[in-house]
């Protein structure tokens, strides 16, 4: 009888012990989407460092404050908080932070274009890796630089009225030279 009753009380504590442990929700991005959606957002990625560029020229052309004010406010809103670069203006191209970056560029005319892009093919659980070639033309010199952009692609709970949704959302990191 003793035996019995320390069989049952034992397998009561397994179970609790090991009942308890219920799987994760699947995380990252391809527990959440299909290889087709994901092609389609890292092909939206594209777009995203495309316009990221775009406003770098914009913003470095500038004059009027207010305009210039709205185009930082764009350039801050597609980044991560943050994000680091090489500096595309000095002959080190030594790594800095966004805002440093976009105080040197203020009122330099700096134009820059994305020659060629691809996507890496390798999705992490929440980034991949997008390389290109950036065309930076300064004082009419043109330099290329060769580089890696990590993309970042994160869910975030969003409020709708009095329901609320997860979001996915693409953020633009740091660049790197290849």
């Amino acid at each position: 009888m003793k035996r019995l009753i320390i069989i049952l009380t034992l397998l009561c504590i397994s179970e609790l012990v090991f009942g308890q442990a219920a799987p994760a929700a699947p995380q990252g991005i391809t527990a959440n989407f299909s290889a087709k959606s994901i092609a389609a957002y890292q092909e939206s990625s594209q777009n995203k460092i495309a316009s990221f560029f775009e406003y770098l020229t914009l913003y470095s052309a500038e004059k009027n404050s207010e305009l210039k004010k709205q185009i930082r406010e764009n350039i801050l809103l597609i980044t991560d908080s943050d994000m680091e670069l090489p500096d595309f203006t000095a002959s080190t191209s030594a790594e800095i932070e966004l805002e440093t970056f976009l105080s040197k560029i203020e009122n330099q005319s700096i134009q820059f274009k994305i020659k060629s892009a691809q996507n890496s093919g390798e999705t992490g659980i929440n980034s991949w890796i997008n390389s290109y070639i950036l065309s930076v033309t300064q004082s009419g010199k043109t330099s290329d630089f060769k580089l890696n952009q990590t993309i970042y692609f994160t869910s975030e709970e969003k409020q709708f009225g009095s329901k609320t949704k997860s979001v996915w959302e693409i953020k633009l990191g740091d660049i790197e030279m290849r």
